[in-house]
């Protein structure tokens, strides 16, 4: 099937818009500064798409050899991009943002120039960017037991998700929906790995428990459940064509799944980078 990488994605700013890149880190808790920020309400919120949709057009761009992140709002090409450091100094004002699903993100205020900028931009009054630095309490994984190598994503480390079911769910859409960029599609699922091959059913991934890629072992956690979110369209914020309404009618054990959960045991730093072979070790029972 030849498998291999074919395109990386970062979401430095959870809920944000992706960065892609053709190598990156993974550490212990993800690839590099994957969901290491989030934009905090006034009330103490971690937003998300499903609260504000325009957070997607906040799109960052990380210049590793300078150590900043530059924020540009898509909407506003007039507005001056304004420039983080990936590296927050110690001491700054510590903030907890809670999250959707129970517990909270801790982290360290960015300042306020960056808070008015989101504020101003995102038309809502009194936004925060944290830097994370922790999670109370940790994720619970499938097994029932806490995973301390989460951070600001949702469930798992990453998340992967293949062409062939990407292909699937674009045709699938033009025939009961609209014709749908391919992109445009891919992006509203907020993967960070997006894997090809050649003859690769659509989902395949589903059945893969030990996966290879480039010579680091992941271990399958779970599939994707979709919700609402991946209606928007990432790049206009709007929510069109609206892909939810298929998954809900191609339900895998009762859910509306596309992609699926990967974790790393190895705590290791390594680098990953788009043309490495992938191989399927061992598939799920």
């Amino acid at each position: 099937m030849n498998l291999h990488v074919s395109r990386i994605f970062v979401y430095p700013i959870k809920s944000c818009g992706a960065y892609e890149t053709e190598e990156w880190q993974l550490e212990s808790y993800g690839f590099q500064y994957d969901r290491n920020w989030a934009v905090v309400s006034a009330t103490g919120v971690c937003m998300t798409q499903m609260e504000e949709p325009k957070l997607c057009l906040v799109r960052p761009y990380v210049d590793l050899q300078k150590g900043t992140m530059t924020l540009v709002y898509a909407e506003n090409k007039d507005e001056v991009p304004m420039v983080v450091s990936l590296n927050t100094k110690h001491g700054d004002t510590k903030k907890t943002g809670k999250i959707c699903w129970g517990g909270s993100l801790e982290g360290i205020d960015c300042g306020d120039e960056v808070a008015e900028w989101l504020s101003w931009n995102l038309d809502r009054p009194g936004l925060r960017l944290i830097r994370c630095t922790g999670r109370n309490p940790p994720v619970v994984n499938n097994y029932g037991k806490l995973d301390p190598k989460v951070l600001g994503a949702n469930q798992c480390q990453y998340l992967l998700t293949t062409k062939s079911t990407l292909k699937w769910l674009q045709q699938e859409m033009e025939n009961e929906i609209t014709e749908i960029d391919e992109d445009s599609l891919l992006f509203r699922f907020r993967g960070n790995f997006l894997i090809s091959g050649n003859n690769l059913p659509a989902y395949a991934e589903l059945t893969w428990d030990q996966l290879d890629i480039g010579g680091v072992k992941f271990q399958f956690d779970s599939g994707c459940e979709r919700c609402k979110m991946v209606n928007i369209d990432q790049d206009t914020s709007e929510s069109i064509y609206k892909p939810l309404s298929i998954l809900a009618q191609h339900k895998w054990q009762g859910k509306s799944i596309f992609g699926i959960y990967m974790k790393r045991e190895d705590i290791q730093k390594c680098k990953i980078r788009v043309g490495q072979k992938c191989t399927v070790i061992k598939k799920k029972n």
